[in-house]
This record gives C-alpha cells, structure tokens and sequence, in this order.
C-alpha cells in the first residue's frame, strides 16, 4: 500500500519541479536575453526603463570574430540569464556610425567596453578589456550604491 502512495508522491514533486523549471525557464528566455539597441530605440529600451532597475550597456563591434570577442558575448549572455528580471541588459553595435554618440557619451571609446545605468547613477566599466561575470557584479553593485 505505501508503494503507490510512495510513486503518487514523488510524480507529483516531479510534475511540480517541472512546472517551475518551465516557468523559470520562459521568464529568462523573455527577461534574460541582450537586446540590441541603437540610437533609435535608446530611448525605449534603456531611458524608459533605466528608474525602474539597473541597465547594462555592452559596446561591441560586430565585425570583430576574435575567440576572445566570442568569448565576451557569452559572458554578456550570461550575465543576462543570471540576472533575469533584475537588471536589462543591452548591446550596441558601434560598427554603425549613428551608434557612436550613445558609446562616446558613456565612455565606451575602446571595445568591448560596458556601463551601468540605474535612475540618474551611471558607472563606466573598462574600455577595451575582456571582464569576467565577477567584474560585471561588482560594477552592478557600484551602480546599485549611487
């Protein structure tokens, strides 16, 4: 008699799991993913929600296909997964020409290069130097005090 009782139980914290495992799941792949954004779109995407909660900003050049350039996207992507909700990330392309002025008015005069905006706060990161997930955390935490 316990056996059914047993295997009741276990397929329902199964069932249960698998549901907030898919629910998780979609949230991220809406709220965990980098948006592209250009000077056309900054206002929407980074202006509008920048009082609500902390905007990542992540300078890339397109063009570059370098492992290490690969391996910073991931870290960008990443970054976004984990922090899904909390903080929005977003990249622009400074291989166009009409992104310039949003990358040099944040500092971003080298790529990769990053900032964070929250309410009226901005924090530069490094210009033209590969960070690490640590990095971006404590950059995020810099912007979080102001």
């Amino acid at each position: 008699m316990k056996r059914p009782l047993t295997f009741a139980v276990l397929a329902a914290a199964v069932a249960f799991g698998g549901f907030f495992f898919y629910q998780d799941n979609q949230f991220r792949k809406v709220h965990g993913t980098v948006t592209e954004v250009s000077l056309v779109t900054w206002d929407q995407e980074v202006d509008k929600v920048k009082d609500s909660r902390p905007v990542l900003v992540y300078f890339y050049r397109e063009n570059d296909k370098s492992p290490e350039a690969e391996r910073q996207n991931q870290q960008v992507r990443d970054f976004a997964w984990k922090t899904a909700g909390k903080v929005k990330v977003v990249s622009v392309n400074v291989s166009h020409v009409e992104n310039l002025p949003i990358a040099f008015a944040h500092g971003a005069f080298r790529q990769p290069g990053f900032c964070f905006v929250y309410g009226q706060g901005e924090v530069a990161g490094p210009s033209g130097v590969l960070v690490t997930a640590d990095d971006l955390q404590r950059l995020l935490e810099a912007v979080q005090a102001k």
